[in-house]
């Protein structure tokens, strides 16, 4: 294990470059982050020496990611930020750990009685009605009440974003999905040390959510439900159950299928919609 010093410019150019490691061009990056071009050229020439990226052909220069350990460590050398970090990770990588503390402590915190939890973005050529229908994660289940003896059916989507690849249109990839659930959210990696530089990109993205029911929950480890905050409560849409029984036949896997008909061939009391 190894320790990188970052400045924060240098850490925001370096989680702008694709996770594929393909090029960027200089001008795009500028653009995309909205430097002028030697507040760019410091962060550029930084990331440079210290090998994290390459240069890479393109009309005025590229950039592309240069391999780096996967368990290296990071740190932003920073008066306003001097905390280590992890390195920047791709959206798949927060898939695994996130289903994990969605089958644990968000199950446990909200109630629901998992059926099936499990990854829904990389489903192949299977057919599911475009790219937008497609969500990240899918939790299906019945929310139970301490006080009310019967339990509620929920299918509950969630769109996976990597803070530095966050805006608004993650909203609306989750209110793509509500049409077909019954609660949608947007899940965002929210690192404590960097979230300064977020809170407008934050604001505006809870902003759209509230607007449209959809809800969002930040998180700083994916793994570690302490650090998860539901900052926007998700509305319950009232989808028809024939919209949730195509969910399903297009969106979960067969074997999660399987255990969803088996649970309502046992059921008794359930509500939907």
């Amino acid at each position: 294990m190894y320790e990188l010093q970052l400045t924060i410019d240098e850490y925001h150019l370096f989680v702008a470059l694709p996770d594929s490691r393909e090029a960027l061009g200089n001008t795009a990056a500028r653009t995309y982050l909205g430097w002028n071009r030697s507040r760019y050229e410091r962060a550029r020439a930084g990331l440079l020496e210290k090998q994290l990226v390459v240069r890479a052909r393109g009309r005025g220069g590229a950039l592309r990611r240069a391999p780096v350990t996967d368990d290296s460590d990071v740190s932003v050398d920073d008066a306003a930020c001097s905390a280590t970090i992890r390195p920047p990770v791709a959206e798949a990588e927060l898939y695994e750990p996130i289903l994990a503390t969605l089958k644990t402590g968000w199950s446990e915190d909200r109630g629901f009685n998992a059926l099936v939890i499990e990854e829904t973005a990389h489903q192949g050529r299977r057919p599911t009605g475009g790219y937008w229908t497609r969500p990240d994660l899918v939790a299906v289940g019945m929310k139970t009440f301490k006080h009310v003896p019967h339990q509620q059916f929920e299918i509950v989507t969630f769109e996976v974003k990597p803070m530095a690849k966050l805006n608004v249109i993650a909203v609306f990839e989750a209110l793509a999905h509500r049409r077909a659930s019954t609660h949608a959210y947007v899940l965002i990696e929210m690192r404590n040390e960097l979230t300064d530089a977020y809170v407008e990109t934050l604001g505006n993205v809870q902003q759209a959510a509230t607007e449209h029911g959809v809800g969002v929950i930040v998180f700083d480890d994916p793994a570690d439900y302490e650090t998860w905050e539901e900052v926007v409560v998700a509305e319950r849409s009232e989808t028809p159950p024939e919209m949730l029984n195509d969910f399903i036949e297009t969106q979960v896997s067969q074997p999660g299928q399987q255990a969803i008909e088996t649970a309502i061939a046992r059921g008794r009391g359930w509500v939907v919609g």
